[in-house]
């Protein structure tokens, strides 16, 4: 008996099949280790230790500028006297703008002329302004 006959007599298909078998999945789970050998060596790897990062020192909090000043004449010139206290006790209505405009309040010439009419801000001079008292 030869060929064909004699491995299907001696279960050679079988054999053959489980050879095929085995050999994939032998090459399977080689190039599994393979793909994971990386990782492997990171975690033998010495790794010195992270530096400590300096974090800068805390700055002062900053006051937030509302987006809408109050409807109360008042409250809207204790707001703007707040922000614009660096200008001194007399200042131009140039300066208070160019500094209202720089701070981020809201609408600096129709508050500024608010405040004009209401009698909040007053000439102290030729160019020069000062606020009133803020009555509460």
């Amino acid at each position: 008996m030869y060929g064909l006959a004699a491995i299907q007599q001696a279960d050679g298909f079988a054999m053959a099949g489980a050879g095929a078998c085995i050999v994939l999945s032998g090459l399977a789970v080689l190039s599994f280790l393979i793909s994971m050998l990386p990782r492997i060596a990171a975690l033998l790897e010495f790794k010195p230790p992270a530096p400590q990062e300096v974090l800068p020192p805390a700055s002062p909090p900053e006051t937030v500028v509302p987006d809408k000043l109050p409807n109360d004449i008042n409250a809207a010139a204790a707001v703007y006297i707040t922000f614009c206290a660096v200008l001194g006790a007399e200042f131009s209505l140039v300066d208070l703008h160019q500094h209202a405009k720089s701070v981020g309040l809201p609408h600096p010439h129709l508050s500024v002329n608010r405040f004009r009419d209401s009698g909040l801000l007053v000439q102290t001079g030729e160019d020069r302004f000062s606020w009133q008292p803020v009555r509460q």
